[in-house]
Order: structure tokens, then C-alpha cells, then sequence
């Protein structure tokens, strides 16, 4: 990466971010991605709304996907790159599954005990979903831990299914 080269990485992604919250905005992405605009057109918008506010290289790249006709890869671009910094930077996603909300203490408390067995930063999403009934699903990036009453439940019933099924036989 031309941003690890130049040691520019963590401003390189907050131009992602910046450039991403923009992009959302309708009518940027539609002329953005719109094939009846003409390329210099765009490279024109973007330099006057982003030259001041990002740095050299990622206008730069802008640039050279619009020459490209490259534009409506912008997302997918900007995810792979996100997936990329993180491992970079060792920061590991997570998710918690709740049943029910639970206080910002808590939350803390428990990124750092995941901060100490992954041994790297944590960034914590958090979900509620009632149907888990209790207890929590963790799932740190391709792994999961499920501690939850529902899945606990299914296992029982499983079980007293499997051991109906033998008495029959």
C-alpha cells in the first residue's frame, strides 16, 4: 500500500471515512456513478470538494478510478481497504448478540478482557436480539461462542429427541 509507504495510513483512512460519509450523500454518488457525466466533470467536482480536505494520495487515487471509469467500485474499494488497515493495525471486529441492552460499564469492562486474549484492539459492535432469550453470542471475526439460553435450549431438546428415538428402537 502506497499509504504504509509513504506512513500516511491512518490519514488515508480517515479520508476513506470522510470521503465515504460524503459518497452516501444521493446526488454525489449519483453524478459519481451517473455514465452521462463526463469524466473530467467529475474529476472537477471531486478536486473542489475534496482538495482541501484529504490528502495528496487519496484524491490522487480518486482520480485515477474516475479516469478509469472505475467509480462504482468506490464502496467496495473502501470496504476491502478498511478490512486491510484493520489487520495492519491489529484491530480485530466483534460482535456481542444480547438479549437485552446492557450498560456502557459492562461493555468496557468486556473489551478489555477480549483486548487481553486476542493480545490486540477490539472494536465491539453490539446487537440485541430478544429471541436469544439470555446470555450472549460473541463472535470475533470467524469465530463464535454461543452462551446463549436459546441455543442451550436446542441442545436439550436435541438431546431428549435423540434419546426418544432410541427407546423406540
Amino acid at each position: 500500500m502506497a499509504s504504509l509507504e509513504e506512513k500516511i495510513l491512518k490519514k488515508v483512512m480517515e479520508d476513506v471515512d470522510f470521503f465515504m460519509m460524503v459518497y452516501k450523500e444521493g446526488r454525489f454518488r449519483e453524478m459519481l456513478e451517473s455514465p452521462v457525466v463526463k469524466p473530467s466533470d467529475k474529476k472537477k467536482v471531486v478536486n473542489e470538494l475534496f482538495s482541501e480536505k484529504i490528502s495528496k494520495l487519496s484524491l490522487d487515487f480518486l482520480n485515477l478510478l474516475i479516469t478509469n471509469k472505475r467509480e462504482v467500485y468506490i464502496p467496495d474499494i473502501t470496504r476491502n481497504f478498511k478490512a486491510l488497515y484493520k489487520r495492519n493495525m491489529g484491530i480485530r471486529n466483534a460482535e456481542l448478540t444480547v438479549s437485552r441492552e446492557v450498560d456502557k460499564d459492562f461493555i468496557i469492562k468486556f473489551k478489555e478482557i477480549l483486548k487481553k486474549i486476542y493480545n490486540s484492539e477490539i472494536e465491539l459492535e453490539e446487537k440485541v436480539k430478544p429471541e436469544i432469550i439470555g446470555g450472549f453470542i460473541l463472535k470475533v471475526e470467524d469465530e463464535q461462542y454461543d452462551a446463549s439460553v436459546s441455543s442451550g435450549l436446542a441442545k436439550i431438546r436435541k438431546k431428549l429427541l435423540e434419546t426418544t428415538s432410541e427407546n423406540k428402537v
